[in-house]
């Protein structure tokens, strides 16, 4: 019996069926389809108009920061980071072009406390809830919960700052619009 469900799945297992039943399956997976890609088009416009604020907001290579430090949050994506950029820097001194080859560049030398405080702002700004992982009676844990809250604080500042100023452009848009009369417009 399972064998047989397996081989119902197999593509073109309805090969046996008549042409009015295989017109309807067409006619719903076409809708089907154009659904779907019309989502994928809808999910690459908004994308590339989310990319397009990343580049204003933060300049030409805002969205490669973006992207390098999500990659950089797996022990493969960081691996591959140190790769590219070891690859890079041998470029570099076969082009004669002088370069800090430190091998320890990636060795974090900050004091515990300091470093606390920027993971804790780190999460605050990504918007983690605030799940401490040092012990919260400690000096680290503490600034591991100082820095969430500054970064938390920040985030919501940013993100009302960046609300008024499209609240702002839409308002200045409004304003120049030609069609848009005032009552006392419309009755002279």
């Amino acid at each position: 019996m399972a064998k047989s469900k397996a081989s119902a799945a197999q593509p073109g297992h309805n090969v046996d069926i008549g042409e009015a039943d295989r017109k309807v399956l067409f006619f719903i997976n076409r809708k089907n389809y154009l659904a779907a890609l019309a989502e994928q088009k809808a999910a690459a416009a908004k994308l590339k108009q989310v990319g397009k604020v990343i580049k204003a907001d933060l300049g030409e290579y805002g969205l490669d920061q973006i992207k390098a430090y999500e990659k950089a949050q797996t022990p493969e994506g960081l691996a591959k980071i140190k790769a590219a950029q070891e690859a890079e820097r041998q470029a570099l001194r076969f082009a004669g072009v002088p370069i800090n080859t430190q091998l320890d560049i990636f060795t974090d030398r900050m004091p515990l406390d300091e470093r606390a405080y920027r993971d804790g702002e780190e999460a605050g700004l990504r918007g983690d809830t605030l799940s401490n992982p040092y012990n919260e009676a400690s000096a680290e844990g503490q600034e591991y919960a100082r820095g969430w809250h500054d970064g938390q604080g920040a985030l919501f500042a940013g993100i009302k700052k960046k609300e008024e100023t499209a609240a702002d452009e839409l308002i200045k848009a409004g304003d120049e619009d030609p069609d848009f009369l005032d009552d006392e417009e419309e009755a002279a």
